[in-house]
């Protein structure tokens, strides 16, 4: 049988069709920018964003969320990031051919113009594949960690950094915290988001879009309601009636996102965090989560929180980086 080529695949563009996530492997995470409720959210906020499937003899073989922009009524931006999703069983070859026609398809020629960031580990291999397809590499990738919540709760318990499981036992030994899990309702993390946007406007900082946090759990609730594995997750940690941290995450489909955290000087001092990152992953489990992603690292600018996330004992993967 000969290789498929970049003629054999199809591109149509769309609207968001929720279904189609439903054909995904659940033993490969799913970015929270490539999911659909994450699409629908930036549709409400006022963004051009379509579905895109790739199909081979009208196969699909790929879906992905693809930003779209036009500036001066000619020149056409778009943004795929992190993508696209490969359905089960499609080959490499597949792959590389459906690559090849989503770079021909965005022609700078026709001032039709890709910002392409995939969701593939920076090796030279996959260097070696996009350049082959013709996409030029304009900005490194970030890095991040995933998490496998998969194994039992005792084996990752174990796989913790010495130092983090440490800090954990003794946030949970020293009777002065406890633990609420919410999120189906905004009071129940708006004070979070709250903290959050001080805390960016005190440092001169731009993080997470704190923003989409009601409109994405709003959109979860109108198009998945009663579904636990799409919407927001809140984990709050008390001294006594006082909040002193607290985490929210994003759950979309087998996985979810660290997407805000917080602790004043009494969590830090009682290692709160500790103990909401793992009740939140435990909770996370018991949902049927699979994945975590824990957000980008920042060794520069952010060490300790990057010190904080490695403690998990995950490597960190450096993503391929950003093409033209």
């Amino acid at each position: 049988m000969p290789l498929p080529s970049a003629a054999d695949i199809q591109l149509a563009f769309g609207d968001i069709d929720p279904d189609l996530w439903e054909s995904l492997s659940d033993d490969q995470p799913l970015p929270l920018q490539q999911h659909w409720a994450y699409g629908q959210t930036l549709k409400a906020i006022g963004a051009d964003i379509q579905q895109l499937t790739l199909s081979q003899s009208s196969t699909p073989i790929a879906i992905a969320l693809v930003g779209k922009r036009r500036f001066y009524r000619i020149i056409r931006m778009n943004s795929l990031m992190r993508g696209p999703l490969w359905l089960p069983g499609v080959t490499k070859d597949e792959q590389a051919a459906g690559l090849k026609a989503l770079r021909k398809h965005h022609s700078p020629w026709r001032w039709n113009f890709m910002l392409f960031q995939p969701e593939l580990v920076d090796t030279p291999e996959n260097r070696a594949v996009l350049k082959a397809a013709g996409y030029r590499r304009i900005m490194t990738g970030y890095s991040t960690i995933w998490t496998d919540l998969g194994p039992s709760v005792d084996t990752l318990r174990a796989s913790l950094n010495a130092k983090w499981r440490n800090q954990l036992t003794k946030a949970e030994s020293s009777g002065k915290l406890e633990t609420v899990i919410g999120g189906r309702k905004q009071h129940q993390y708006t004070w979070l988001t709250d903290r959050e946007a001080d805390q960016q406007t005190r440092r001169g900082y731009q993080a997470v879009p704190i923003g989409l946090v009601p409109i994405y759990a709003g959109i979860a609730e109108r198009f998945a309601k009663g579904d636990d594995s799409v919407g927001v997750m809140s984990v709050t940690a008390l001294a006594g009636r006082k909040k002193v941290a607290g985490a929210i995450f994003m759950l979309h489909g087998n996985s979810a996102t660290y997407h805000v955290g917080w602790s004043g000087d009494e969590g830090r001092n009682l290692n709160a965090q500790n103990k909401v990152l793992w009740d939140g992953i435990v909770a996370l489990k018991e949902r049927g989560i699979r994945f975590l992603d824990l957000g980008g690292l920042n060794t520069a600018d952010g060490a300790g929180i990057a010190r904080f996330k490695l403690g998990l004992g995950t490597d960190p993967l450096t993503l391929a980086g950003t093409w033209l």
